[in-house]
């Protein structure tokens, strides 16, 4: 036997389908508001050990994040309830030095090298001796500088390269002309468009 149950008429299935994606729509939309603060909030986390902030202070003065920042890691470092590896003496003059009003670039320095010696010269993320680094350890002993190129051309290499790439280019303008054909293709269509009538 078979079944002859009425099928629904195509503007109902139509109008069931955009319920169906709205409500699928808004259910993500739920979703993304929902769950987008926890994931926002996941590194806010802070460390409860001393060596730890002072070392994100040092990170934070080397890649120009505002003396605000600094002042707040090095405050939570000096809060934090493990002192333990920190000459708390030194990290309070590097926040003074930071709190400073009108602080120039030598006190910032001044103060990044208070940091580091607050930790006895080295850093608490710095590998140890025959082990690879891994998970968050960043595997190196020192915090770099920001990296902040020269614009333009700042000296004789620059100079040179620069040379080099217009001299390329116009070499290969200089070959492109040389060595192209004798014929356009448009000449080239014409003579067989001429051969067909023909």
């Amino acid at each position: 036997m078979n079944d002859h149950s009425p099928r629904p008429a195509p503007q109902a299935r139509s109008r069931a389908a955009r319920y169906a994606t709205a409500l699928g729509g808004a259910a993500a939309g739920l979703l993304l508001t929902v769950a987008a603060p926890g994931v926002a909030r996941a590194d806010e986390v802070e460390s409860t050990q001393s060596t730890v902030l002072v070392e994100q202070a040092i990170a934070l003065i080397a890649n120009d994040a505002g003396d605000t920042r600094v002042a707040e890691r090095i405050d939570d470092a000096l809060a934090a309830p493990d002192k333990q590896g920190v000459n708390l003496a030194l990290a309070r003059q590097a926040l003074g030095l930071v709190e400073r009003p009108g602080e120039d670039a030598a006190a910032t320095r001044q103060a990044r090298v208070l940091l580091l010696d607050s930790l006895g010269g080295k850093l608490p993320s710095a590998p140890k001796g025959g082990r690879y680094a891994a998970g968050t350890e960043t595997g190196t002993s020192t915090v770099l500088d920001e990296f902040k190129p020269a614009r333009g051309i700042s000296d004789g290499g620059d100079a040179v390269l620069l040379g080099l790439a217009v001299a390329a280019v116009g070499g290969g303008l200089w070959l492109s002309r040389r060595l192209r054909p004798p014929h356009t293709l448009r000449e080239l269509e014409h003579r067989g468009a001429r051969k067909e009538e023909r």
